[in-house]
């Protein structure tokens, strides 16, 4: 008996190796080429089959039909067998790529979680090691993923400010638009002075140290959180990093930094079938094909909708209707000098 339960330990199952990316990266390159290759299959005996059945409908003798029947049932099969087996891998790749996605997802949120403890950690030795500062509320940055207890920096501020630039188009882009009709607004930028450091136990090495890590941090382009201070971050990046060595302390370093808000983008960008077109490469007759924008046989979408008249512009519908006119061209894709007299249009 205990022999048996001995030779069950020894012999156990081992323990399940780890799945990582790269592992599931793996299977998914293996997926995808299992599938290909099972398409190249597919249609080389698809084709195959063709030429059998073309053989067949133009072969005159009995004896010459009959082997090609022969060979036209085998072909058959072997198609079928190949359709059957594209099935199959298509299959697999597609769950491969699910279980990667998913990987992925799990992953960043088991990122994010390490974070937030990470960040627990910090504030508690934040806490300790500059008690005053953290009473004070003076502004401390901090990585949005932090990988150790050491990753933040206080700055005892002497001034902060914030600011938002907004740029306006100089000349008139169309007839009838204002002058200033466009606008783009730059992200929010901060600006810190003071110094690191500022208490007994602050020497001047472990301030250089500090400092280091934010000349890090803004070559890296790394996401950093801004708090305390008068005005709070949670998403941007420092743009410009500035020390003064000239008249070195004992637990001071004189600094300057700014720092950017940033918004991540989400991609909507949709793959599209591409159909092939034939155009006449004949002389320019100078008149502008039908293109997309003009819905020609496409059933209107649900909205106000108007025929379009002599003299209607995109700006006299924004007047009238107050839809602005990045709006107006993206639902109805005319040109803004030659809208087509006859045609719907969407207004509202």
């Amino acid at each position: 008996m205990g022999g048996l339960l001995h030779r069950k330990l020894r012999g156990g199952s081992p323990m399940a190796k780890k799945k990582t990316l790269k592992s599931y990266q793996s299977k998914v390159t293996k997926a995808k080429t299992a599938y290909n290759k099972a398409r190249t299959t597919y249609t080389t005996n698809n084709k195959k089959l063709g030429d059998l059945k073309s053989r067949r409908s133009k072969a005159k003798t009995i004896a010459e039909k009959n082997s090609l029947d022969g060979k036209i049932k085998q072909a058959t099969k072997s198609t079928k067998k190949a359709k059957g087996k594209v099935t199959k891998t298509k299959g697999a790749y597609n769950k491969a790529k699910s279980n990667l996605a998913a990987f992925k997802k799990s992953q960043a949120a088991e990122r994010r979680k390490d974070a937030l403890n990470k960040k627990k950690k910090i504030i508690v030795k934040m806490q300790k090691d500059k008690p005053g500062y953290w009473k004070a509320k003076r502004p401390f940055v901090i990585p949005k993923y932090p990988r150790s207890v050491n990753s933040y920096v206080y700055i005892d501020n002497t001034t902060e400010s914030e600011t938002v630039t907004t740029d306006l188009t100089t000349n008139s882009i169309a007839p009838g638009q204002y002058v200033n009709h466009y606008t783009q607004t730059s992200p929010v930028q901060h600006q810190i002075d003071g110094k690191l450091g500022g208490s007994l136990i602050s020497e001047i090495k472990g301030l250089k140290e500090q400092f280091d890590s934010l000349k890090r941090w803004s070559t890296n382009g790394t996401e950093i959180e801004l708090h305390h201070g008068q005005r709070q971050s949670n998403h941007s990046v420092l743009t410009s990093v500035a020390a003064n060595f000239d008249a070195p302390r004992d637990n001071a370093v004189p600094v300057s930094v700014a720092i950017q808000d940033v918004k991540w983008a989400k991609s909507e960008i949709s793959k599209k079938s591409k159909k092939k077109t034939t155009t006449n490469k004949g002389a320019n007759t100078g008149k502008k094909t039908a293109t997309k924008g003009t819905r020609k046989d496409t059933k209107p979408k649900a909205g106000k909708y108007l025929t379009i008249k002599k003299g209607d512009t995109y700006w006299g519908y924004h007047v009238s209707f107050g839809t602005s006119i990045a709006k107006l061209r993206s639902w109805n894709g005319f040109p803004d000098k030659a809208l087509p007299i006859g045609k719907k249009i969407r207004v509202k």
